[in-house]
């Protein structure tokens, strides 16, 4: 009887593990689209609103996307090297949003524009490693 309740309880925790990595890949995928379109629409802006804007969606897409972790490092431990590696690359990219809303602030849009390529760079270089 007792044994039973244990293995039901197991098999319930397992179920809730299985669900919250599942929910976990999926925003962080939704996290990831949002990224790739806000950064199409941020080349394609034509005033500083819209850029602004587009910038303002990229920064919580980035942040929102260090609660999760790509399959490659599910189930590693906080403290792994990768698992900091992906942190930092996510650091980096905000760094960088950070970068070119400044200039947006300014109003430098085409100078912002050409240095967005960087954000381009820091994913495409980041989803070699951890993609």
């Amino acid at each position: 009887m007792m044994s039973q309740k244990f293995i039901a309880s197991m098999l319930i925790s397992c179920a809730a593990l299985v669900s919250h990595s599942a929910f976990a890949a999926d925003l962080l995928e939704a996290d990831m689209k949002t990224l790739a379109k806000s950064t199409k629409a941020f080349a394609e802006a034509k005033d500083l609103n819209n850029a602004k804007q587009q910038l303002v969606i990229m920064r919580q897409a980035a942040v929102s996307s260090k609660k999760s972790l790509p399959h490659k490092l599910e189930g590693l431990p906080p403290e792994n090297v990768q698992v900091k590696q992906y942190q930092a690359g996510l650091d980096q990219l905000v760094a960088e949003i950070d970068r070119v809303t400044v200039l947006v602030d300014k109003g430098q849009l085409d100078q912002a524009k050409s240095e967005a390529i960087n954000l381009v760079n820091i994913r495409n270089e980041n989803h070699k490693k951890f993609r």
